[in-house]
């Protein structure tokens, strides 16, 4: 078992090193603390993914082989290093998740094509089903300046809705 560990932790170590992930943000091995990210392997030789806090679980994942564990575990690490650099680096009139969104596929694809793939599709999902919101802040002060200038609510969002989709 400590050698599947070690072999894991290399591995994990290795792609961190590409991306220069911060240390914060390698889960550890076999010893979970709370609110950081663990990594299991059962007496059957599955791995799981797991982050438990105030003692309950919020996490579990199983991966299906060592790659899908270094997938699961680096979506999370890039997911992370994106939240933060879109954070930094909002751009006005650009939803905040277009920007994480990208920087994690770009981070990703350092690691593996596979997985920068396997990224984008459920990154499209996503999107497809909550909107980007581009402008939002402008097309809220345009919907505030209409009903001030006398639109009903439903004239003044439907106006504001076809110049800021």
């Amino acid at each position: 078992m400590k050698d599947k560990f070690n072999y894991i932790k290399s591995s994990i170590n290795k792609l961190a090193s590409i991306i220069e992930a911060p240390e914060k943000l390698i889960p550890t091995f076999g010893n979970s603390t709370d609110s950081h990210p663990n990594i299991e392997i059962s007496d059957t030789g599955q791995f799981s993914y797991e982050i438990f806090e105030r003692g309950q679980e919020i996490k579990r994942d199983y991966a299906l082989d060592l790659d899908h564990l270094l997938y699961i575990v680096f979506r999370d690490i890039t997911g992370s290093m994106a939240i933060e650099f879109a954070s930094k680096n909002s751009q006005p009139n650009v939803d905040i998740r277009r920007v994480r969104f990208q920087k994690q596929l770009e981070l990703l694809g350092k690691l593996k094509r596979e997985w920068e793939q396997k990224e984008k599709e459920y990154q499209a999902g996503i999107a497809s089903q909550i909107q980007f919101t581009d402008y939002a802040g402008q097309k809220d002060a345009y919907l505030r300046y209409l009903i001030a200038n006398g639109f009903l609510y439903s004239e003044a969002i439907e106006k504001a809705n076809t110049k800021f989709p």
